[in-house]
């Protein structure tokens, strides 16, 4: 093969054992090999490179290194920015250049956000070194639901039967609001200010469901490639021409089934969306990591797309509020954000729940959304329909989550 195969393990904390460590990477291997239907008069062609690497050391962020006494000759730097690494080892070059390229390779966004790391290296190639970024994966034409028994029910009747226990008695006048805002926790805790909400919207055919990444899962920024969602007893169609419009047009944004594959801020949406519009085509987009300028190019690529639409598009933000704080000081710091919700205040809404150390898991899509209103036509007006916590549902007020439900014209 032109390109090695590689395989590693790198741990930031010392005592990594060596022996079993190495024993795992060869069984890797092995499976590889077997895979890639190697014979055993092949092996003897093969040439085996080893790196050790150990004794960790810090060296501040990309933005700000702090690499004064830090040796290429001896030292390899490793750049990590969320799920994203690569190291390098190159006595040829200058620390900076070591600490670049390895920057580069790890596909760094946020420079102040990308970690440095050095090892004492033992290593038989010079130069030598490992990428750890992930790639985007097509998937299969369904998404399966990932969730189903754990946020909802996995029982088709049983599903049906509690979203209608969590839909409005009676409906409410709907319009047609160019985005929302709406909670993914488990159908009991946050559905019926979920429900609240979507009973409000006169729903357009296609939604875009934006909300932030849980797990590590995939790359950074992923619109869903599948032709359809799965939930138990439906099946609701994706709009895959504007998801590859998306992707085409957002930096950052990869077609990408890896991210989707276990996450729930769509997926808890998608009973509710199938009560709410039927035949109505959703778009998942999971957010991982992010900057305001980085805010800003998605919603200048995505407002870019919308225009050259005919048929209007719902903007849904998939978010919950506080995590974990107790009930009236969550009630606090939601109050805080919603304010700049209010206020259509994308900047000074991420500033809030930056400083505050809000933990409102979907800050950056709500960001996105009000950029994209601003930029289409500015907000004319908003309202909140609905809040809540956990201890709504559990009686316990010492540790909850905040729901909160809105509209954006």
């Amino acid at each position: 093969r032109d390109e090695p195969a590689r395989f590693g393990k790198i741990s930031l904390r010392p005592g990594m054992p060596l022996q079993s460590t190495m024993l795992d990477l060869s069984k890797l291997a092995a499976s590889l090999f077997q895979v890639r239907g190697f014979q055993p008069n092949q092996l003897h062609d093969l040439k085996v490179d080893v790196a050790v690497l150990y004794d960790p050391a810090m060296h501040g962020t990309v933005d700000r290194p702090d690499l004064a006494g830090a040796d290429p000759a001896q030292r390899a730097f490793l750049v990590m920015e969320g799920n994203k690494s690569s190291w390098h080892f190159d006595p040829t070059k200058d620390v900076a250049a070591v600490v670049q390229q390895a920057a580069t390779d790890a596909k760094v966004r946020e420079r102040d956000r990308a970690a440095i790391y050095s090892f004492a290296v033992h290593s038989t190639e010079v130069p030598m070194g490992e990428v750890n970024v992930p790639q985007a994966s097509p998937g299969s034409a369904k998404r399966v639901a990932a969730l189903a028994g754990a946020f909802y029910s996995a029982d088709p009747d049983e599903l049906a039967a509690e979203v209608s226990r969590l839909w409005p008695s009676s409906a409410g006048e709907k319009k047609p609001w160019r985005a929302a805002m709406v909670p993914h926790a488990g159908l009991k805790y946050s559905g019926g200010v979920a429900a609240a909400v979507l009973d409000r919207i006169e729903i357009p055919d296609t939604i875009i469901v934006i909300g932030p990444k849980h797990t590590r899962r995939g790359v950074e920024w992923a619109v869903s490639p599948h032709e359809c969602w799965l939930i138990p007893g439906r099946e609701i169609a994706s709009n895959q021409e504007l998801a590859q419009q998306l992707a085409e047009r957002i930096p950052d944004l990869e077609l990408d089934a890896g991210a989707h594959a276990r996450e729930h801020c769509i997926e808890v949406e998608l009973p509710l969306i199938a009560r709410a519009a039927p035949a109505a085509k959703v778009v998942g987009i999971a957010i991982g990591g992010g900057d305001l300028d980085r805010c800003r190019e998605f919603a200048e690529g995505l407002a870019d797309v919308l225009r050259q639409r005919d048929e209007r598009v719902l903007l849904l933000i998939s978010s919950d509020m506080n995590h974990f704080a107790n009930d009236s000081e969550t009630r606090r710091l939601d109050e805080l954000a919603l304010a700049a919700l209010d206020n259509h205040d994308p900047a000074a809404l991420l500033s809030i729940v930056q400083e505050n150390h809000i933990s409102m898991c979907g800050v950056l899509p709500a960001v996105i959304v009000l950029e994209t209103l601003e930029r289409l036509q500015p907000i004319q007006e908003v309202e909140r329909v609905a809040y809540a916590t956990t201890a709504d549902v559990t009686h316990d007020t010492s540790r909850v989550v905040g729901y909160a439900g809105m509209l954006f014209a």
